[in-house]
């Protein structure tokens, strides 16, 4: 199960509250749930974003080493 750490206060007209209610007791799940479900599928990023992203930034042919050689780098390039 996700553990949900932050809290969002909204206001919302009394009829979007009484379809929220509704859905949820269709539903049977809780309001918090439907919204958190809105919020997901309104930002989520689809697998074809993703992948166009990703091509990308192989066009950008960054060096690339064995993976303790770039961390190596990365530490050394956070303490100037």
């Amino acid at each position: 199960m996700k553990k949900y750490t932050e809290r969002l206060e909204i206001r919302i007209n009394p009829l979007q509250l009484e379809k929220l209610k509704e859905e949820s007791k269709e539903r049977k799940i809780s309001v918090g749930e439907i919204v958190r479900e809105a919020i997901t599928n309104k930002y989520s990023v689809s697998r074809e974003e993703k992948i166009e992203e990703a091509k990308k930034m192989f066009q950008l042919n960054a060096p690339v080493t064995e993976w303790e050689e770039m961390k190596k780098e990365i530490e050394e390039g956070s303490k100037e």
